[in-house]
């Protein structure tokens, strides 16, 4: 039992070998070129299309979205514009109706005085009235007292009453 081992060949690969490893490879590489090259490089092309479609669709929805983001708060800065002046409007309207209303009730708060000082007047007038008749017949009675007749009672009243006013 020997056992011989060639070094030699063992560190150098056989020609043969190595020429029909290389044919294998290039027919590999051909088929894989023929068949799978094309195909791969469309389907890695679509692929790149579709994610730069995305993208771009991203994009797309990213300033659509930021316009409407704008808008939004240009809507409610009028919003709340609007919402001021309505408040403005009210604030005003309300004082306007306070005024009418303080005015309405001044008013008629003076008519009631006016009413209430003729009423006076008028009480006023007729309690003079009723005093200068009492003096008259207050007078009246006197005089009978003193005079003890009841002879020209008219002419007496006239007298005296004229007498009452011109005082």
């Amino acid at each position: 039992m020997e056992l011989s081992f060639d070094v030699a060949g063992q560190l150098f690969p056989n020609l043969n070998t190595m020429i029909i490893q290389w044919l294998s490879t290039g027919v590999l590489l051909f088929f894989a070129y023929k068949f799978l090259w094309n195909p791969a490089r469309e389907f890695i092309k679509k692929r790149q299309d579709y994610s730069q479609s995305k993208i771009d669709e991203a994009n797309q929805l990213k300033d659509e979205a930021s316009k409407l983001k704008e808008e939004a708060k240009m809507e409610i800065k009028q919003a709340a514009k609007t919402a001021n002046e309505m408040l403005e409007n009210a604030k005003n309207e309300s004082l306007q109706v306070k005024e009418d209303i303080l005015k309405q009730a001044n008013f008629e708060a003076n008519q009631k005085l006016e009413e209430a000082q003729k009423e006076i007047a008028y009480e006023k007038k007729k309690m003079q009235q009723e005093v200068k008749q009492e003096i008259v017949e207050v007078a009246l009675a006197a005089c009978e007292k003193l005079i003890g007749e009841k002879n020209l009672e008219d002419q007496d009243r006239d007298d005296v009453q004229e007498f009452i006013s011109k005082i």
